[in-house]
């Protein structure tokens, strides 16, 4: 809160990483997850650009791609928002941006898509999420929604 480089981030670290813990306990790594994976059925993205937009004009980090091929998909997220919370808390969860990201492959490229971030493969502010896909079993069609559109 003391810190006048990332205190506009005060009130959305209290409610994730305070309020929702307290309320989710135990639970909170997979609801998150979960909960990560509804939203980006409800906010559909045709691309790994307009991912990356959405990260950012959401306050969820800084996206960027590091690699892909028809397996992973590994998406390093970084950013004020993210150095912040990993600071204020090292426990601090990002298993809804993972649970969003397996979900947009998923949808984009029609196949089962899950996803991970290891802790241990935090470094610097930065997390690294890995997103798995099978390319060999299809995705399940969810309801036909328009495409969202991004803030140019």
């Amino acid at each position: 809160m003391g810190n006048t480089s990332t205190s506009s981030y005060w009130g959305q670290e209290f409610l994730r990483d305070v309020l929702l813990t307290d309320l989710l306990g135990s639970d909170t790594h997979s609801i998150l997850y979960w909960a990560g994976k509804k939203m980006a059925r409800k906010f559909p993205l045709k691309d790994a650009l307009d991912t990356t937009k959405f990260f950012k004009q959401s306050g969820l980090g800084e996206l960027s791609l590091i690699s892909e091929n028809k397996h992973e998909i590994k998406w390093n997220l970084s950013g004020e928002i993210v150095a912040s919370r990993i600071e204020a808390n090292p426990d601090a969860d990002f298993m809804f941006e993972a649970g969003f990201l397996s979900q947009i492959a998923q949808q984009q490229l029609g196949v089962i898509a899950e996803a991970e971030m290891n802790p241990k493969e935090e470094k610097n502010g930065n997390v690294l999420i890995r997103v798995h896909m099978d390319p060999k079993h299809a995705a399940p069609m969810y309801d036909d929604l328009p495409e969202f559109k991004l803030r140019k």
